[in-house]
């Protein structure tokens, strides 16, 4: 395949990803600054911050069971059209009373956090469905590259729009990239490969008690549907390490997401702009990464690679409170912090695409849904005890001695998943071996 042409499904794809990204991130972006300015506290903003896990926790069951058995553009349409609702009516409510802040940016972020896990979760099922298999590392790293861009674009206008806007104006403007998301999923071109034409164990379940109750059959097909998925991952040895493996991962990052933002506006006192550029750094960085990955084919199996970068981010984790013993300006803080997490950026691209590369072609597309809703939640379910442990700990301790001893105890508990993972041989069993695929088409 030559690598340097975009189809014109990879440019409606990117578009989706840009319009979706520029916008949400702007909002994220004064929501994060506004909470921070308004509590003072990086527990405060931490809470903000564990809501998000915590409802996609709760979904788990039912993502799953929606993206494998029902059409995937329709869910998007409606999750994209739920957010854009969404958004006006916080505008509303949020000028009518805005010293009610914390509480209605709370449920935006509940009510945003459910449309984009079934957005998210429906979008990543349907790759497969919507590119060829040797063409799905170079969509994921150009996603992540386009997404990249547009993180990167975000907090610069985000921190320019802050000071003259309301954060309820930051509502309405994410709207207009909304509707333009909604309208290139409308456009895009699937394969007659749908989730509904797909049947699982689970499902037959169900058919069986057709004559119960509607309620309690579509109750007992969503528990079913989310056994089966989970005894499919159970069963999965590799998966089921890396998911659980990735909740210890997630837990010490959790230091870098409460406590650099935490750092840089309360103890090193950057402006609003020297934040921006810090932040949009870590964007520019994992735009580089996806374009750099996106030009290349890995030698190495997937799990080698992105274990090999986790390693590599503890030890940029160890150094990222130096700045706070130095004394050093403003002005050289930025640059430190922009270069640091530029570096972040670049290494999070090659420890996340593989990983995602390897599931979407490892995994049946029947079961894709609940994989990718089960195997995300499992690995993202210690974030919201390390946001919560991290923002008390960051607004009694210096960063510094908690970066250090979180990037040592990340990088222990690396070496001890690749040395169990080498131990027991899991890259050789025949389940996690990696073949070229094709879309199917069925007529």
């Amino acid at each position: 395949m030559n690598r340097a042409k975009l189809s014109k499904q990879m440019i409606k794809m990117l578009i989706i990803k840009f319009a979706g990204t520029f916008g949400s991130g702007m909002l994220s972006f004064a929501i994060g600054l506004y909470i921070l300015h308004r509590t003072g506290s990086a527990l405060g903003m931490g809470v903000s911050m564990i809501t998000g896990p915590i409802v996609s926790l709760v979904l788990t069951p039912f993502v799953g069971y929606v993206v494998d058995t029902m059409n995937h553009r329709k869910i998007m349409m409606i999750a994209q059209s739920a957010t854009s609702l969404g958004l006006i009516a916080f505008g509303l409510v949020f000028h009518a009373w805005p010293q009610q802040y914390y509480v209605e940016l709370i449920a935006l972020i509940v009510l945003l956090q459910v449309t984009d896990n079934f957005l998210s979760t429906t979008l990543t099922a349907s790759l497969i469905q919507l590119f060829e298999g040797d063409e799905l590392q170079q969509v994921n790293s150009l996603n992540q590259s386009i997404t990249s861009l547009a993180s990167f674009l975000a907090p610069i206008i985000g921190a320019l729009v802050y000071t003259v806007v309301a954060i309820d104006t930051f509502a309405y403007i994410e709207v207009i990239f909304e509707v333009a998301a909604l309208v290139g999923i409308m456009l895009l071109k699937y394969d007659q490969v749908a989730a509904t034409d797909t049947t699982t164990d689970a499902e037959a379940v169900a058919v069986e008690t057709e004559h119960e109750a509607g309620a309690v059959q579509a109750a007992e097909s969503v528990w079913q549907n989310f056994r089966e998925g989970f005894n499919y991952l159970r069963h999965q040895k590799l998966m089921l390490l890396i998911s659980f493996s990735s909740a210890g991962i997630n837990f010490f990052f959790a230091a870098l997401n409460v406590g650099e933002p935490f750092l840089l506006v309360t103890t090193l006192k950057l402006t609003n702009a020297q934040y921006g550029i810090t932040d949009s750094a870590f964007a520019v960085g994992m735009f580089l990464g996806g374009i750099l990955l996106s030009l290349i084919n890995l030698k190495q199996h997937p799990i080698k690679v992105s274990y090999f970068f986790i390693g590599i981010l503890s030890a940029l984790l160890f150094v990222l409170g130096i700045p706070e013993l130095t004394g050093w300006a403003n002005g050289v803080n930025t640059i430190y912090y922009a270069l640091m997490n530029g570096l972040f950026g670049v290494v999070l691209v090659f420890v996340n695409t593989p990983i995602a590369s390897m599931m979407q072609q490892i995994i049946p597309q029947n079961m894709q849904g609940r994989m990718f809703s089960l195997s995300g939640t499992l690995s993202m379910m210690m974030m919201p005890l390390g946001t919560l442990i991290y923002g008390s700990v960051f607004d009694h301790t210096r960063a510094f001695p908690v970066f250090v001893v979180s990037g040592v105890l990340l990088l222990i508990l690396t070496i001890g998943i690749v040395l169990t993972i080498s131990r027991k041989h899991l890259l050789e069993l025949p389940e996690n071996q990696i073949h070229p695929t094709k879309k199917e088409v069925v007529a």
